[in-house]
Order: C-alpha cells, then structure tokens, then sequence
C-alpha cells in the first residue's frame, strides 16, 4: 500500500504516512444528510402529500398518486390515510426550495 499523497509506501497496519502524515487508506464516507418526509410547496396537487412520498422515496410524483388512489378505492383506509399523513406531516422549509427575490419575473405594468 502506497501514500496516495507522497507516494511513500507503507505497511499493512499504517494508520498515517511516516513522511506526509495524511491519513492512511481511504477517506471516511461524511455522512449524507437524512432526507426528511416533508409535504412539498411546489409541484403539489391537493396538499403535497403525495408528492412528498414521491420526493422521499425516489420515484415520479404520478406514481405514487396513482397507488394512493387505487389503495383508497379499493380497500378504503387511503382517504383516511392521506388526512392523517396531511396532518402528521411538516411542511418543507420555505427557505430551502423557494427562490429568492432577484429571480422572479417581473409583473406586467398596465
């Protein structure tokens, strides 16, 4: 095993390079930040509950309405459901997805 900085080689259990003293091996991974169920402000539908699972799990936003409609047409409980996750859920922080003042079209003038 070799430095990937200084090129010196070193051994099996060298935790740091003896000449440049950078860590041995490979960087720890930094931990990604934990990706919240939120309700969404744009691209919503009805309260952006659906959108917010889709968000969440990685998958088109249609799908995810596609399978809440079928589950509540057909067992019953997903109208029950969506009102429960419609108020359990946060609403995503504004300051996070919203745009800032400077990149909004400007309002015709009559």
């Amino acid at each position: 095993m070799y430095c990937t900085n200084c090129g010196h080689a070193l051994g099996e259990q060298s935790r740091f390079c003896p000449d440049c003293g950078k860590p041995a091996g490979s960087a720890p991974a930094s931990a990604a930040p934990a990706a919240r169920l939120t309700r969404v402000r744009q691209g919503k539908r009805i309260a952006g509950v659906c959108a917010g699972f889709a968000r969440y799990l990685g998958v088109d936003a249609t799908l995810v309405r596609l399978a809440w409609l079928l589950t509540a047409l057909t067992v019953g409980v997903g109208f029950i459901a969506y009102a429960v996750a419609w108020i359990a859920m946060p609403i995503e922080d504004a300051t996070a997805y919203s745009q800032p003042d400077g990149d909004r079209e400007p309002v015709a003038q009559r």
